[in-house]
């Protein structure tokens, strides 16, 4: 249990991790869900450089949230995607 609160009290492991879930929210909101699929450009791209990041510090806690929150932008995004093409 004091693991999952290590992770949650540290804000840049809550940004890696909803960052393209807060993109994808955003797009989702201001244009429609069916043009928030095109977020995984901006959220994967965004993730990749926080990733990277956080490899170069050695924070394994941040790039482990980080490549789950461009999963959960993925998963977003093909939700968008479905409605927008099908």
């Amino acid at each position: 249990m004091d693991d999952l609160k290590k992770y949650f009290l540290n804000p840049l492991s809550l940004l890696s991790l909803f960052q393209g879930v807060f993109i994808w929210l955003f797009m989702m909101l201001f244009l429609s869900l069916e043009a928030a699929w095109i977020s995984f450009a901006c959220g994967g791209l965004i993730g990749l450089f926080l990733w990277l990041t956080a490899l170069g510090y050695q924070n394994k806690q941040v790039a482990k949230l980080t490549l789950i929150g461009i999963l959960l932008n993925a998963i977003l995004s093909l939700i968008s995607a479905y409605f927008a093409f099908n």
